[in-house]
């Protein structure tokens, strides 16, 4: 028995009252399977599973949800299988409690999970930082007994992260730092387990900046330091780089990790590179597994072409290993790879792939090094060359799509090639090769909710000098009743295998499967498999029987009548409906999941990644519920009205920068007036100030009646150096704003102005999101950016240094 309690909260106090305060929502199921035959199995394996989620104010979520089965997991581990989590959040302030994640960077902290706390604080500005304290690994007892069990130190770590945006570039660094703790074991370890107390600590560097206006490169650069033992006592000649940090002896070793690409937006494509270099032996205790010894070089491009209708993508890339020369075999491999997808039109599709993989090992045998006669002995006899290569096309055709018929047909290759060679010669049975073909037909009916199909599947392999061969037919029919509420599928094939010419194997399998939605909450499934196997040798029989029972509710509320019903979108959607439609000259087509993939790719697209975080949690929601429709109709007008929102943030840049510099020249128009108002407002105060009982009168002068008359006269001060002050900041405001004389400086400002653009624009779109109206956004606009200039002006423009241009 095994059982797995998983909680997890997040919460935005600022949002609480635009949602119901409470509800709840999750399902339960049962599920089975009932198995007859040869293999060895159990014949009845059985599973339930759980969920149920409490929702505060639409944003906290409290969700649990436990597993059982007759399976039996009893054996030690340093893991928690029960966890708990709580990430409560407010505004750009983040918090991670209990059993949690982070992730710093690939080479420091990387998805390892702890036990402990974490914050998260990105702030609109231009400072960033994110700290996690915690316990990686709890102590566990070696046990001789327990199979699969798993000893280890407790093991406490911490670590920060911390980046600048410099408006040029971006600094960021990665502090990380883990420890066992010795005597945190009471039993000795058997020696042969080779497990000893640990010490990490590592330092990252990282950068990203722009050139050439739209190219970026990214930079990381990682210094780990690992002590294998920290029991030992003698000490390092040489103290590390990170020996502040790190408890350094003569098992201290330090390792280097570098990640630097270039990405640079061509057309309606990009072209990259990147550099990876991992030092042999690098480890870093934030991480479960990583890779080293390895040096890659890539290069990549994407391409969309011929009005968006074909996407072609190349990708090419060298690696090999051996870095420090210490292993006696070296291997480089070179990988290249073209992918290709073309929208022909509404009916026809078609995709293929290439890629070549070779792979050269060179192994330096110690006993022919030593006792070869001179350095040109044995050249190359150690020598292999292995080449794989991948070929693929797909064609889908829609013969014909009617409200009452379809026809469409697909058809698929795929070849795959292996060829392994010493000293340019292939060896002896070294030479694989694949061919694998695959032909339908679809007949649906839709008013019937009838489809049927009839496939034929052909394999043809050479591996050496031995050659198979396997084809046959499918058959399947699908139907839906009762409102689609009963859903049935039927299918047969038949395959049959030849080895050198003779016949091997005959397969044939019967299934069945059906699955029923009752009352929009109760989810009944039962499917069926028989197969028949008769070789030259034997003949024997598989039965599969799998059943299950699932039951969704949501606030407990049963909606009991006909027309209300809420079905499940997991059921309504199947992988055989091909959906299609185009927005912006983008196809997307495929089953409901491949679409849903691609809504989600466009979605986390660098395109769409400086999007204000308030209208990411809305698209979120919007492609949420995209996702849950159950109609291809209803499914496109949200997915679309999904990517009007998204791109709608794209094209609102546009309209700010319009709206902005409209506002720029309605505002140096005005200026000549408001300057003249400005000066007769000061003149006209000055003169009250010029003219009071008071002015040019120290306070020891003051008569009885005098003092009075003090609080007056300090407001009539404060009157005048207030319009003072905007009086010279006006004048200084329409001396910068001379200069602004195309919408060029908005698109590209500098200075002051892209102070103000890049405060005031989220703000700004909220607005404009709100109501889509362009006047309230320049009304917003001007009012802004005329108080933005006036406080700059408070601290650069001397207010005595006036002058009057219109009176004296």
């Amino acid at each position: 028995m095994f059982s797995t309690y998983c909680f997890s909260q997040s919460i935005n106090f600022d949002q609480l009252d635009k949602e119901k305060w409470l509800r709840y929502n999750g399902g339960i199921s049962a599920n089975g399977v009932y198995y007859d035959g040869t293999a060895n199995r159990q014949d009845l394996t059985y599973y339930l599973t759980g969920n149920l989620n409490f929702n505060i104010a639409g944003l906290y979520n409290i969700p649990v949800s436990f597993t059982y089965s007759n399976q039996e997991f009893n054996f030690p581990s340093p893991f928690n299988f029960n966890r708990f989590s709580f990430h409560p959040s407010y505004k750009w302030v983040t918090a991670h409690l209990g059993d949690v994640t982070m992730t710093f960077s690939p080479y420091t902290l990387s998805g390892h999970q702890f036990t402990g706390a974490g914050v998260e604080l990105n702030p609109e500005g231009k400072f960033q930082v994110s700290a996690m304290y915690g316990r990686f690994l709890k102590a566990t007892e070696y046990d001789s007994v327990a199979q699969g069990g798993i000893a280890a130190y407790k093991r406490m770590g911490f670590g920060v992260k911390t980046a600048y945006d410099f408006e040029f570039m971006k600094l960021g660094v990665i502090l990380f730092k883990a420890t066992d703790t010795k005597n945190s074991l009471e039993n000795p370890l058997p020696i042969e387990l080779g497990l000893t107390p640990k010490d990490n600590a590592v330092l990252s560097f990282e950068s990203d900046f722009r050139v050439l206006d739209k190219a970026t490169i990214h930079i990381e650069y990682a210094i780990s330091g690992v002590t294998e033992d920290s029991r030992i006592r003698d000490e390092r000649p040489n103290n590390g780089v990170l020996s502040f940090l790190l408890d350094e002896n003569i098992s201290t070793n330090y390792y280097n990790a570098l990640n630097a690409s270039f990405n640079y937006p061509a057309g309606n494509g990009s072209l990259g590179f990147g550099y990876e270099r991992i030092d042999p032996d690098y480890k870093t205790l934030g991480a479960y597994y990583f890779n080293n010894d390895l040096e890659n070089i890539t290069v990549n491009a994407t391409q969309t072409i011929f009005d968006n209708r074909l996407n072609l993508s190349v990708n090419a890339g060298l690696q090999q290993d051996n870095l420090n020369k210490a292993k006696t075999s070296e291997q480089q491999r070179v990988v290249s790879a073209i992918n290709a997808n073309f929208t022909a039109s509404e009916r026809l599709t078609l995709n293929g792939s290439y890629s070549n993989f070779q792979s050269y090992t060179n192994i330096r045998d110690q006993f022919d090094y030593i006792n070869q006669v001179n350095a040109y002995d044995n050249i190359d006899t150690l020598n292999y060359r292995q080449i794989s290569q991948n070929a693929n096309l797909g064609i889908n055709y829609i013969l014909k799509k009617t409200e009452f018929k379809q026809h469409s047909t697909n058809l698929n290759l795929v070849y795959q090639n292996s060829n392994n060679q010493q000293e340019g010669e292939t060896i002896e049975g070294g030479l694989s090769t694949f061919y694998n073909g695959t032909a339908a037909y679809t007949l649906g009916y839709p008013q019937q909710n009838l489809t049927f199909s009839l496939a034929g599947n052909t394999s043809y392999n050479i591996t050496g000098v031995d050659k198979s061969l396997t084809l046959g037919p499918t058959l399947a029919v699908g139907k839906q009743f009762f409102d689609k509420q009963l859903r049935t599928n039927l299918s047969s094939s038949y395959n049959t295998s030849y080895s050198n010419g003779e016949k091997q194997t005959n397969i044939y399998n019967f299934r069945l499967g059906s699955n029923y939605l009752w009352l929009q909450k109760h989810n009944l499934s039962l499917n069926f498999l028989m197969l028949f196997r008769n070789t030259t040798l034997n003949s024997n029989r598989d039965l599969t029987l799998t059943f299950g029972y699932s039951y969704a509710f949501d606030n407990f509320k049963l909606q009991l009548h006909k027309g209300e019903r809420n079905i499940d979108h997991r059921l309504e959607k199947t992988t055989t409906d091909l959906w299609s439609f185009r927005y912006r000259n983008v196809s997307y087509s495929g089953t409901a999941t491949e679409i849903n993939n691609q809504l989600t790719t466009v979605f986390e697209s660098a395109q769409f990644s400086n999007i204000p975080q308030f209208k990411k949690d809305d698209l979120s929601l919007l492609l949420t519920i995209t996702k849950k429709q159950e109609k291809e109709e209803a499914y496109k007008e949200s997915a679309i009205n999904f990517l009007k929102e998204l791109y709608g943030y794209g094209d609102f840049k546009e309209t700010y920068e319009k709206a902005l510099f409209t506002v720029i020249r309605k505002i140096q128009i005005d200026m000549r007036k408001i300057d003249i108002a400005l000066e007769r407002l000061f003149v006209a105060k000055k003169l009250e100030v010029d003219q009071h009982t008071l002015n040019n009168k120290s306070k020891t002068e003051y008569t009885i009646e005098e003092q009075k008359l003090e609080t007056e006269y300090q407001e009539l001060l404060e009157e005048q150096k207030n319009r003072l002050e905007k009086l010279v900041g006006h004048r200084w405001m329409e001396e910068k704003f001379a200069a602004f004389t195309t919408i060029d400086v908005v698109v590209e400002p500098v200075g002051f102005l892209k102070e103000f653009k890049k405060e005031n624009t989220l703000e700004a779109y909220k607005i404009y999101d709100t109501n889509e109206d362009l006047e309230v956004l320049k009304t917003y606009l001007e009012d802004e950016i005329i108080d933005f200039y006036f406080k700059k002006s408070l601290g650069i423009v001397n207010p005595e240094g006036f002058e009057l241009k219109y009176m004296n």
